[in-house]
């Protein structure tokens, strides 16, 4: 977990946390691109699922940023993507200068393909004041682009929308950080230079990611058959773990509410909660997921269908790995003292 890893701090040494690490909400789980290596990408693949497709609506994400004054501290990061591209969403400019008002978080991060993002959305998204933006850049051509989304080829627009919100940004002294990240889908050393070349000037940081696979991933290889030896960040090094560190740092929340324990969860197989029913601290503390935290420390994630298979997991950093501490953390989780947390006014 890129805090704990920072900081030289492993996550077990943090257990239990009175509050989520990190809560990613999904404005919407609709994308206008259909990525080859993305499930959203792939209709036959969400309608055997029975993924629901919608927008979440902006009353629903007050609800929940509301919600989360009610733990003891600040997230350390809220994610306003997941399944989707967040700008299909009209209100996420709203959403983002909403939650910079409640001062929910240390920081307010979105990552988008970029497509959407023109002058408009450009300037919203610095009046919004939103402090971190990661560019999902699918290939450095048209026709490759076209051949990986199959649905645009437009990849000087792509620049261009960054080059105007990277030059904007810098003309305001705006706080905002830009990082352009590219997923190493077979690229030549020849399209990685002209990555670098095009998005070197305009971003704060350049990133080249592995292919992953997801939840689920037995339904389909989302890697490409690429087979990667690292995780998504390209250089920690795949492992089989047993205890994924998702459920015990985390939550995601899917665009109708629902509440996942991942953000690999696309198809909405690990439901521990409904924002729409449940206050957010409910739902953190209670027993759908302290149940399924149980399994994992148990190293019985098998049993759980979205877990069984899953890819995403193996590429964790050596600092959020709990393996090692699985019976020492199991020890403690069943010790929780149910009736001080119902004396804190939280429903279990």
């Amino acid at each position: 977990m890129i805090f704990t890893e920072d900081k030289y701090v492993k996550l077990s040494d943090q257990l239990p946390l009175d509050t989520p690490f990190t809560l990613m909400i999904d404005p919407t789980n609709v994308c206008n691109f259909k990525c080859t290596f993305c499930p959203t990408g792939d209709e036959s693949l969400l309608k055997r699922a029975g993924r629901p497709i919608g927008k979440m609506d902006f009353p629903l994400f007050c609800k929940i940023i509301e919600d989360l004054r009610e733990f003891p501290r600040k997230v350390r990061s809220l994610r306003l993507f997941k399944d989707g591209e967040p700008f299909v969403n009209r209100d996420l400019i709203k959403m983002i200068a909403f939650a910079k008002q409640k001062d929910v978080a240390d920081e307010v991060y979105i990552i988008s393909n970029a497509s959407l993002i023109r002058k408009e959305i450009a300037d919203g998204i610095l009046d919004s004041r939103l402090d971190r933006l990661r560019i999902s850049v699918e290939h450095v051509t048209p026709e490759k682009y076209k051949a990986l989304t199959k649905t645009y080829e437009d990849y000087r627009r792509i620049v261009e929308n960054v080059r105007y919100l990277y030059e904007e940004k810098t003309r305001r002294s705006h706080h905002l950080h830009i990082n352009a990240k590219i997923v190493d889908t077979g690229l030549s050393s020849i399209e990685l230079e002209k990555f670098r070349n095009d998005f070197g000037p305009i971003s704060d940081e350049l990133t080249i990611e592995s292919l992953m696979g997801w939840s689920s991933t037995f339904d389909k290889d989302m890697t490409l058959g690429s087979k990667p030896r690292t995780g998504i960040d390209g250089r920690t090094r795949i492992a089989e773990i047993e205890v994924c560190p998702e459920p015990f740092k985390g939550l995601a929340i899917n665009f109708d509410g629902t509440v996942s324990v991942c953000c690999v969860d696309w198809s909405h197989g690990t439901l521990v909660g409904d924002t729409r029913q449940e206050r957010l601290v409910d739902i953190w503390n209670g027993p759908r997921l302290h149940a399924f935290r149980m399994f994992h420390l148990q190293k019985e994630r098998k049993k759980i269908p979205a877990c069984a298979n899953c890819q995403y997991l193996k590429g964790h950093k050596d600092m959020s790995r709990l393996d090692d501490m699985a019976a020492e953390l199991l020890e403690r989780f069943t010790q929780i003292n149910i009736n001080e947390v119902m004396n804190h006014g939280i429903t279990v």
